[in-house]
């Protein structure tokens, strides 16, 4: 029994997150419509800044959580950067475009984040994660020890689900998100700023991304590849939610993390998790309705 809570707190503290990447999925494609493949390779490369940051350049007398707090801004800000570079550079001029054409595109901005990672920091695997809490935080659940970076991680997928849920609800901006998700041409005629709001929505998918790759640093020996394969599970769990639900895609997200991790009670793989991962993509393509995923994919 005490096993089986452990598993059930990391499992949700995994869900929460892949819910956090498939949230950035969500919501770029929601409004740009642009299935970004690179997401898992830029939330990579924007905590390898913050690890670089946390290990390389932090000053030995400086108190941990000013640390971690400098590396975590470090990371988010030049997560945001690159989504808007990104969206400026690149997504603002294939608006109009096929959107396999514009997914092609992102394979494309993923294999040059991952090569130029892998310049600057090789393919090392690293020990050294990123707490967002302190290591001597700790809870009693069902008399098991519970680290509170794991309540932390599982804090944080809910109150930005529903923060970004309120945001897109009841603000004038995340009106005009949903109106440029609904008819980038209509919200345009409307009045409705659609190169804004597509930079914005870039900025938040980017720095979303770069989240959910920090707080996965103590689950794994991460390197430039395990964190871009994070891709995998956000996608499973974006498809859950039809690419366009937000509570369904935070359930996914869960679902997963604690389907992935169940197994490890009883089968030690590295690769299993993934195969999960990959059985949920396919079970959710063959079950869903396939009319309601052709209308999300061409939208």
């Amino acid at each position: 029994m005490a096993a089986f809570a452990a598993y059930t707190i990391i499992g949700l503290s995994l869900g929460g997150i892949f819910s956090l990447a498939a949230l950035g999925i969500v919501l770029i494609y929601r409004t740009t419509g642009v299935l970004n493949f690179a997401h898992g390779a830029m939330g990579m490369f924007s905590t390898f800044i913050a690890w670089q940051v946390f290990y390389g350049w932090s000053h030995p007398f400086w108190p941990g959580w000013l640390s971690t707090l400098l590396a975590v801004l470090a990371g988010l800000v030049f997560a945001a950067g690159m989504g808007l570079f990104l969206e400026f550079a690149v997504f603002r001029w294939v608006r109009t475009r096929e959107p396999v054409v514009k997914a092609v595109i992102t394979i494309g901005v993923l294999l040059a984040l991952q090569s130029a990672a892998s310049l600057i920091w090789k393919n090392n695997q690293y020990h050294l994660p990123i707490y967002i809490a302190p290591q001597t935080w700790t809870f009693s659940v069902a008399d098991v020890p519970i680290g509170a970076n794991y309540i932390v991680i599982i804090v944080a997928a809910l109150a930005l689900a529903f923060g970004l849920g309120a945001f897109l609800r009841y603000t004038g901006f995340g009106r005009s998100m949903r109106a440029v998700s609904d008819s980038p041409t209509a919200a345009s005629l409307w009045g409705v700023p659609v190169g804004r709001v597509g930079a914005v929505s870039w900025m938040l998918g980017s720095l979303i991304a770069a989240l959910a790759g920090i707080l996965i640093t103590p689950f794994i020996n991460f390197d430039t590849t395990s964190l871009t394969l994070l891709i995998i599970d956000a996608l499973a769990a974006a498809l859950i939610g039809g690419l366009v639900s937000l509570p369904l895609t935070v359930l996914g997200g869960f679902l997963l993390g604690l389907l992935e991790t169940y197994p490890t009670m009883w089968i030690q793989s590295l690769g299993f998790p993934r195969l999960i991962a990959l059985l949920v993509i396919l079970a959710v393509l063959v079950v869903r309705n396939p009319r309601g995923l052709t209308a999300v994919a061409t939208k």
